[in-house]
């Protein structure tokens, strides 16, 4: 089993829909249906002619942020790692994944909630485990890589995308970072966001539906005037079911090369574009 890619094998898709259905008051028979590739491809790509958002928000780490490729420079300073370091090429992917499955315990209720340095945090000791010399990490070398996670760097498109899109329209994180830290992201980064926004003010984490509420209650639209940039399907899904909009950015190295991405139209993606420069010609107004 490859546990770098980053689609979601089925039966984690089916306990997905399992935990949505759990989240919003929708039928399990409902969601499977969402899931589903649309008939056609071409819906996918004409939408935007009748698709008019007021304000757009964005998932970050993945979809505006690259974290592999600052992880694996990371991992190559550590003098445990930099021998091995093609070893640790799944690494990054399988963090994010890891972390992944709590936040969704988490947004799902089964778990309390904590901050999102916390959740990476306490995935990462078995994680090391997997890997020569992961348990040789000392205190300082877990925070460093830990520390990664505030120091992502935008993919090449991402700053003319959002300048674009900024012309036109409201445009804001929506993320299940910690505030402190994507405030330092953007800022670092001089990426021109109106707002900030992230599941840290309701103590919440997407899927959960309150992080997508936040969207309508902070940005004065109402949902459908939203829409939500990502480059993963289960945060679409979620926030279709809130009544936002949906765009699909899929990162295609996401998580290194050679991982296999699901980029099938599906039911619940209202727009598909290769970049967010794209997005913004697809959507833009003149």
């Amino acid at each position: 089993m490859n546990l770098s890619k980053p689609h979601v094998p089925q039966p984690r898709r089916r306990r997905f829909v399992q935990i949505l259905a759990s989240l919003s008051l929708v039928s399990v028979a409902a969601l499977a249906h969402g899931l589903s590739p649309s008939p056609s491809g071409t819906a996918m790509t004409t939408a935007h002619d009748t698709i008019r958002p007021r304000a757009f928000v964005f998932d970050m780490q993945g979809t505006v942020f690259n974290f592999y490729d600052p992880m694996m420079h990371e991992l190559a300073r550590l003098p445990a790692v930099e021998a091995r370091l093609q070893d640790w090429s799944t690494f990054p992917g399988r963090w994010s994944a890891a972390a992944h499955d709590c936040i969704v315990e988490i947004a799902a209720g089964r778990k309390p909630w904590q901050p999102n340095r916390a959740v990476y945090a306490g995935v990462l000791p078995a994680l090391l485990s997997c890997y020569p010399g992961g348990n040789g990490l000392s205190d300082d070398d877990r925070t460093r890589l830990l520390d990664v996670w505030t120091a992502m760097t935008p993919w090449s498109d991402s700053q003319a995308g959002l300048t674009l899109l900024r012309k036109a329209f409201i445009v804001a994180t929506l993320t299940n970072a910690s505030m402190a830290g994507m405030i330092g992201l953007v800022k670092r980064e001089g990426l021109p966001f109106d707002a900030i926004l992230t599941g840290e003010l309701v103590h919440a984490f997407k899927p959960d539906p309150r992080v997508y509420q936040l969207a309508s209650e902070y940005l004065g639209f109402v949902p459908g005037e939203i829409m939500l940039v990502s480059a993963h399907k289960w945060d679409l899904m979620a926030a279709k079911r809130s009544g936002l909009l949906t765009a699909f950015v899929p990162r295609p190295f996401e998580n290194g090369l050679g991982t296999e991405v699901d980029t099938l139209p599906e039911s619940y993606i209202d727009v598909v574009a290769s970049d967010l420069p794209q997005l913004a010609s697809l959507l833009g107004r003149n």
